[in-house]
C-alpha cells in the first residue's frame, strides 16, 4: 500500500472524501460540485491572497526597477546586486510572485482526477471495481461510451442504477450506494455528459445539449473578467 502511495493522493483523498459527503448530502451532483468549488475556493484563498499581494508589491516596485536598469543598464553585475538590495528591503524574492501563482495549479490539477473518477471517489468504490462496471455497461450499452476513455467512469456512474441488476450480479460485493448511481441532472442537463462539439451531430438542439456546449466559454469569460479585475 505504502508503495502504491502517490504524491497526488495528498490532494485526491481527502478532497475527494469531501465531495463525496457533500453529494451524500445532497443528492445531486451538480449542487455538491457547486458546494466543493466554494471549500476549494476557500481553501485555496491564503495562498492566492499571498500571490496577489506579492504581485502587488512587485507592481509597485515597477518605477524603482525600471530606475535601476536606466542606471546601470551597461553593468549587468552592479543592477543585479542593486536589485537584490531592493528585494531585500521590501522583503521579496525575484520569484516569490512567480512561486505563490504556481502553488494553487499544484493543488488544482489533482482535482480533476476526483471529478473524472466519481465511481472511487463519490460512491466509494475501488479501481478494479469501477473497471468492472465501466466493463459490465459497456458491454450492455455500447453507443454511450465515446473512443477517449478518460470519462469511462463518468459515463458509466450515469448509467449504474439503469443496469443495478446486472452489475450486482456480476459484482456481489458492491455497496448498495454504490448500485443508486449518481446524479447528473442540474438545472435541466446532464452535467455527466461530455460535449461534443460537433454540434452538427446533435440529436437534439435543446438547452441541455447548448448548456453543456457553453459551459467552458462560459467559464473562460468569467475567468478572464476575473482577472481583469484583480490587476
Amino acid at each position: 500500500m505504502f508503495l502504491a502511495f502517490k504524491l497526488s493522493d495528498l490532494i485526491t483523498i481527502p478532497f475527494g472524501w469531501v465531495l463525496g459527503q457533500l453529494y451524500s448530502l445532497t443528492g445531486n451532483y451538480g449542487v455538491a460540485l457547486c458546494a466543493f468549488a466554494v471549500i476549494v475556493y476557500m481553501a485555496l484563498l491564503p495562498i492566492t491572497a499571498k500571490s496577489k499581494q506579492s504581485t502587488m508589491k512587485m507592481s509597485r516596485l515597477q518605477p524603482r526597477i525600471q530606475d535601476i536598469q536606466k542606471r546601470y543598464g551597461s553593468d549587468p553585475q552592479k543592477q543585479n546586486e542593486a536589485m537584490q538590495k531592493l528585494y531585500q528591503e521590501e522583503g521579496l524574492s525575484m520569484y516569490t510572485g512567480c512561486l505563490w501563482s504556481f502553488v494553487p495549479l499544484f493543488v488544482l490539477l489533482p482535482l480533476f482526477t476526483i471529478i473524472r473518477n466519481p465511481i472511487v471517489y463519490i460512491l466509494g468504490e475501488s479501481e478494479a471495481v469501477a473497471t468492472q462496471i465501466i466493463e459490465i455497461i459497456k458491454t450492455l450499452e455500447p453507443a454511450s461510451f465515446g473512443s477517449n476513455n478518460y470519462y469511462d467512469q463518468v459515463v458509466a456512474a450515469s448509467a449504474i442504477a439503469k443496469y443495478a441488476a446486472e452489475i450486482q450480479a456480476a459484482i456481489p460485493e458492491i455497496s448498495a450506494r454504490a448500485l443508486e448511481g449518481i446524479n447528473f441532472n442540474f438545472l435541466g442537463m446532464n452535467v455527466g455528459s461530455v460535449p461534443d462539439f460537433a454540434f452538427w451531430k446533435w440529436a437534439s438542439f435543446d438547452w441541455a445539449h447548448i448548456g453543456l456546449f457553453l459551459i467552458p466559454f462560459v467559464s473562460a469569460g468569467t475567468q478572464f473578467i476575473q482577472s481583469k479585475l484583480m490587476m
